[in-house]
């Protein structure tokens, strides 16, 4: 079993980690400064957005696949 598709909350953990450190890299090139715990703050809300969204979706496509076998 894959550890990618059997941990997919994992994988966007890490991925919204990724993408703060970038955004947090940004802002700092920009003369922004960004404490830690604003960071790792970031770094969590994102983290929660990208799961919710993933959830929304996850369940859209589970209802049209239910939705395209009933007809």
């Amino acid at each position: 079993m894959n550890a990618v598709t059997s941990n997919p909350n994992a994988s966007v953990t890490a991925f919204a980690g990724a993408v703060t450190i970038l955004l947090v890299w940004g802002a700092g090139a920009a003369g922004l400064a960004v404490p830690a715990e604003v960071a790792s703050a970031f770094t969590t809300i994102v983290a929660a957005i990208i799961l919710w969204v993933g959830r929304i979706e996850r369940a859209r496509a589970k209802t049209a696949q239910s939705a395209s076998a009933t007809s």
